[in-house]
């Protein structure tokens, strides 16, 4: 339970910025602040300093700061010796500028923590190729496993997340124009440089839009040396984990078949949980016939879509459609880009002999609990004996003045834009309004983030920050959006609005914001109680 007050700690802090915005810039408009709260309701903590308060109130779900003059009624009511510190005194330019600080502060705090997030990033997945998929570009360029990216069109790669960066741009137009990538090679150390035409692909973002991109056709993912005999092969057995060749440790799955291209005469595998040592006959000439081990189903869930369709354990599968396997990401890949009614063809080897299991593709609608959206899935449920490697891992050394910066920017625009987008697709009704969390969700995500590290506990700070200050900006009345609306008016016009109509427009404003905030405490019981009662 007392991890949930990592969102209360979240919550407070981003409160603490919005608000300072307000405060540190009406100080400086001549503005006298009678009260600095974070939160609301009865103050549990409280002092005085100057001419304010300071408090740390009941409720944690925002905070504000009471200026001279501030309301509607208290307008006309400031003593004659205090107008110069009144709010309401001040020109209509100074009130904008007062109002806009709170969103603005939370958008730049915002930035400033993606930055401080772009330094946990400095180690980052090598940018070897640990799998280039044979239908891919690089492939066909000439580009083999275990190779390592230096470069793209001369731009320097240092880590994994530098690929899809520097290849983002190209989608701009719709296309991928062709690229120069820099390679130094796994096994020779040469650098060398290839021509190569990305292949265009799409990704989903989480509206269900496909977005375009370009492919090079490579995986990070490293395979474990283990084997699946095509074909009996004395002193090896299917399931084996090669460990060395000749005294020459193996690693990787590229590795072991670089290795035994070559005569070779000692063989030390991992065999259940044994390490076992096969010396071969020095006049051997016949090479071993394996395959990737990783693709044997090791587990088939019961009442699952595999079991449906006849996938058994033991099974080794070798293609989909005619699109030869020979990666368990891959086998994934093919599967998720089905739609419904379309027929399906898994090429398998069950007891050494081949076989093809066929059928049509079809996918369960379920309402995805913290979105609202409906998902289609496949519950596929076979897995694969695969035993994920962990990458190597490289230390950015390019860029490190510049990277967080750059790195601070397209997570900032990414998320306005993502932010926008969704509420758009809101107000349309292409995604569902359950998806709109209260302060439930945001305790929870917060919570998560924390159980996950520091990082992902500052990005979601981060994003937080952005909502908040985005969301106030809206020219709602009662949010400071709806104020600078009002107060522009007023310097347009030159005239001050009625009191009347300011507070018909802030009773508006109030009952808008109150009812989004039931409705949102409402999906958050919606959507946790039944969570709870499950997991119980």
């Amino acid at each position: 339970m007392y991890r949930y007050l990592f969102g209360v700690l979240l919550l407070g802090i981003v409160v603490l910025v919005h608000e300072f915005g307000h405060f540190i810039v009406a100080r400086l408009c001549g503005v006298r602040v009678d009260v600095f709260s974070i939160g609301f309701g009865k103050p549990l903590l409280k002092k005085k300093s100057g001419d304010t308060e300071y408090r740390i109130s009941m409720i944690p779900l925002g905070g504000y700061v009471k200026m001279l003059g501030e309301t509607t009624s208290e307008e006309n009511e400031v003593e004659e010796k205090d107008l110069p510190l009144a709010f309401s005194s001040k020109k209509w330019w100074q009130k904008v500028l007062i109002v806009c600080a709170g969103p603005v502060f939370n958008l730049v705090f915002a930035f400033l923590v993606l930055m401080l997030v772009s330094f946990f990033m400095f180690d980052g997945v090598a940018s070897v190729l640990e799998f280039v998929s044979p239908d891919g570009a690089a492939y066909a360029a000439g580009i083999s496993d275990g190779d390592r990216i230096t470069k793209i069109n001369g731009e320097d790669v240092a880590v994994w997340d530098d690929i899809p960066s520097i290849l983002a741009p190209a989608v701009d137009s719709g296309k991928c124009g062709n690229v120069v990538v820099e390679v130094e090679k796994a096994f020779t150390k040469e650098v060398k440089k290839y021509d190569v035409a990305p292949k265009t692909g799409t990704v989903t973002d989480p509206f269900g839009d496909e977005q375009v991109r370009c492919e090079l056709g490579v995986v990070r993912a490293p395979r474990e040396p283990k084997i699946f005999l095509l074909k009996d092969f004395p002193g090896l057995e299917s399931g084996d984990v090669v460990l060395s060749v000749d005294g020459e440790k193996i690693g990787r799955y590229y590795e072991l078949t670089e290795k035994i291209k070559r005569p070779f005469s000692r063989m030390t595998v991992l065999r259940d949980g044994k390490e076992v040592e096969t010396v071969f006959p020095q006049d051997m000439t016949e090479k071993p016939d394996i395959a990737y081990g990783g693709l044997v189903i090791a587990s088939v869930e019961k009442e699952s879509y595999s079991e449906k369709v006849g996938v058994r354990k033991g099974d080794f599968i070798t293609a989909v459609n005619g699109a030869e396997v020979t990666a368990p990401f891959q086998f994934y890949s093919i599967m998720g880009r089905l739609r419904e009614g379309d027929s399906v063809k898994i090429s398998l080897v069950r007891d050494k002999e081949p076989l093809d299991i066929e059928f049509t593709a079809s996918f369960d609608e379920k309402e995805n609990d913290m979105t609202g959206m409906r998902d289609k899935r496949m519950n596929w449920g076979a897995k694969f004996d695969y035993d994920p490697l962990i990458p190597e891992v490289y230390a950015r050394r390019n860029g490190l003045l510049t990277f967080p910066f750059r790195y601070a920017a397209k997570e900032f625009t990414g998320a306005i834009t993502m932010t926008f987008k969704g509420l758009a697709y809101m107000i349309s009704g292409k995604i569902s309004t359950k998806g709109l969390g209260g302060p439930i969700m945001i305790f929870d995500i917060s919570k998560r983030a924390a159980d996950a590290g520091v990082r992902y506990f500052l990005a979601i700070m981060a994003m937080i920050s952005i909502n908040l200050g985005l969301i106030n900006l809206f020219p709602i009345p009662v949010l400071d959006g709806g104020y600078v609306v009002m107060y522009g008016l007023e310097g347009i016009f030159r005239r001050t609005i009625p009191q009347k109509i300011k507070e018909k427009a802030l009773m508006v404003g109030l009952f808008l914001l109150c009812a989004l905030m039931v409705f949102a405490i409402f999906n958050d019981f919606a959507r946790y109680i039944p969570m709870f009662l499950n997991r119980n």
